[in-house]
């Protein structure tokens, strides 16, 4: 009796894919009353679809940027660098030698000018 049940079910398992496949269930009396469900139900693979897709775009995005910033936090330490090697005194020296300016070798001095306040100066 159990073998005839699973061979019932089997069948019906069968016929079903048959009815999908055939395009049988289209014309059955159901099908109006499940054309709703079966619309919402595909609006929202739909949008399902559509979000992975805006995700994965994101994502590519998100790389993309990542890789950017890594490139210019490399560019920005070897232009800083080389700013730093340009500025030294030592290799200043050297590149003005030719302009006739030179390095000073006094230290520097204070000068200390007295200016007296103007009294009433008429024109």
């Amino acid at each position: 009796m159990e073998a005839q049940k699973e061979k019932k079910k089997k069948k019906k398992g069968s016929k079903r894919v048959m009815n999908i496949l055939g395009g049988i269930f289209l014309v059955q009396e159901e099908f109006p009353k499940q054309f709703l469900f079966l619309s919402y139900v595909t609006v929202l693979l739909m949008v399902l679809i559509t979000n992975t897709y805006i995700a994965e775009e994101k994502a590519r995005e998100l790389t993309r940027a990542t890789k950017r910033l890594n490139d210019l936090q490399v560019e920005y330490i070897q232009v800083k660098s080389a700013i730093m090697e340009a500025s030294k005194q030592s290799v200043l020296i050297k590149k003005l030698e030719g302009t006739g300016l030179r390095e000073a070798t006094e230290p520097l001095k204070r000068i200390n000018v007295n200016v007296e306040p103007e009294k009433n100066v008429e024109p």
